[in-house]
């Protein structure tokens, strides 16, 4: 805030409590007290739209929304249902205006009729000019259920007409004079009740005020817990996601350390295979070797058999030889004697024959 709008805030707030110090205390309902900031080098931004609540219970008379400041700037004060403070007030909303090179706020106040509050149209009844929701009959205020948000089976004291605003401004300006602001001035009557009314706010209007302070500073602590509660939100999305980050890449460890795993159980499965393979080729070839050998030994044992069978078929046919060998030299001796003999018979005739045929008679 430069030094127009401290000094402006400083000499608004004393000449108030002069105010307050010097007037006759009224009723704590009829009376709204405002200190604090209400002048401004900037206007307040355009009416934001909202919906009015519905009406709590009969009796209450609505007073519309307005920028209220502080030292940070504009903040918005809701409408509100109020009791008013005695049977029929009514409700002069307060306004901001351009003047002396600011923005100055007008404080609103309850009298017996409704005032100027800068032509600015606020809704629910409140066009610009006068009051346009409901009206008082005796000690009963009736309500127009065309700008009114009414319960008509609790509230029966209803009317319906309806509200024509012959300037509608869809700006929704929120402020009097100045660029852009409204331009219309008081009539003639609303001086007169500007003139004749309490300027002195009611203590409930104030009461908004700080409430809507209250509720702005709660804003932002609910909004610095919003935030602490989102960047917490992030810090543990970053851990869920880190820890998540920790698992993938364990669960990556773990799978690669069971692939590896199965590599190693492949490769000795392959080895056990390679070495049964081997184990089965030397088997094979010791069979092998063993059908050789076999073989080998049947065969030296075929020819030693052959051997044998020669050898006793060589000894028995020398044995046959040797027989027959045997059967000739018997035959030739046999032929020896015969010729032998036959050569004796043959010698009858010389002498010494008759001897020989004699023995030869008694061989005979």
């Amino acid at each position: 805030m430069n030094t127009f709008q401290r000094l402006s805030a400083t000499l608004l707030a004393a000449g108030a409590l002069l105010a307050i110090a010097a007037a006759p205390r009224p009723a704590l309902a009829d009376v709204s007290i405002s200190i604090g900031v209400n002048a401004w080098n900037e206007p307040p931004p355009p009416f934001p739209a909202y919906s009015q609540p519905m009406i709590p219970g009969p009796g209450y008379i609505w007073t519309p929304g307005y920028w209220a400041v502080n030292h940070q700037g504009y903040y918005w004060v809701p409408g509100a249902w109020v009791l008013p403070p005695f049977v029929g007030a009514l409700w002069t909303p307060g306004y901001w205006a351009y003047a002396g090179n600011a923005y100055r706020w007008h404080p609103g106040y309850w009298g017996r009729q409704v005032g100027y509050y800068g032509g600015i149209n606020y809704g629910f009844g409140y066009i610009g000019t006068g009051y346009h929701g409901g009206y008082w009959k005796r000690d009963r205020f009736y309500y127009n259920r065309e700008v009114n948000n009414i319960n008509v089976t609790r509230i029966t004291n209803v009317y319906s007409r309806k509200v024509v605003v012959k300037h509608d401004d869809h700006r929704r300006v929120s402020y009097h004079g100045g660029k852009g602001g409204i331009q219309r001035g008081p009539t003639k009557h609303e001086i007169a009740v500007q003139r004749e009314h309490d300027r002195r706010q009611a203590a409930r209007e104030a009461e908004r005020r700080r409430d809507a302070a209250h509720e702005r500073q709660g804003r932002q602590q609910q909004e610095q817990r919003q935030r602490q509660e989102a960047q917490h939100r992030q810090q543990e999305q970053r851990q869920r996601q880190e820890a998540q980050r920790q698992q993938q890449e364990q669960r990556q460890r773990q799978e690669a350390q069971r692939q590896q795993q199965g590599q190693r159980q492949r490769e000795a499965q392959h080895r056990q295979q390679e070495q049964r393979q081997r184990q089965e080729a030397q088997h094979r070839q010791q069979e092998q070797r063993q059908r050789q050998e076999a073989q080998r030994q049947q065969q030296q044992q075929q020819q030693q058999q052959a051997r044998q069978r020669q050898q006793a078929e060589q000894r028995q046919q020398q044995v046959r030889q040797q027989q027959a060998r045997q059967q000739q030299d018997m035959r030739r001796q046999q032929a020896q004697r015969e010729t032998t003999r036959a050569d004796r018979g043959s010698g009858g005739g010389r002498p010494g024959g008759g001897d020989h045929g004699g023995r030869g008679g008694r061989d005979r």
